[in-house]
């Protein structure tokens, strides 16, 4: 039997999982994602405790500033939020999984 995971992990997860299935190869698809997922992770960090909400906290950041690059409302580096959401996912992930 697996280990449960902390509160927030599955909500949190689902939406990192369906960001990165959704998101597409154009401008617009990863902006919609990006807008979709911050929205999930802002819902999924009010069931979050300790390291899973900082995690998701870091991440809604991270979705923000994508969807507002992704439309031109912001100038700045996408590939560099990119990485970092990368990173940050990863991080949730590892969170998640030490439960």
């Amino acid at each position: 039997m697996a280990p449960l995971r902390p509160a927030g992990c599955e909500e949190a997860l689902a939406v990192v999982d369906r960001f990165y299935r959704t998101s597409g190869s154009t401008r617009q698809s990863r902006q919609a994602a990006a807008t979709t997922a911050y929205q999930g992770m802002m819902g999924a960090s009010l069931n979050a405790h300790g390291g899973v909400y900082q995690a998701t906290v870091a991440l809604s950041q991270d979705f923000s500033e994508l969807r507002f690059i992704l439309s031109g409302m912001v100038s700045g580096d996408h590939d560099a939020v990119q990485a970092r959401t990368d990173r940050d996912a990863q991080t949730l992930r590892d969170v998640c999984d030490a439960g």
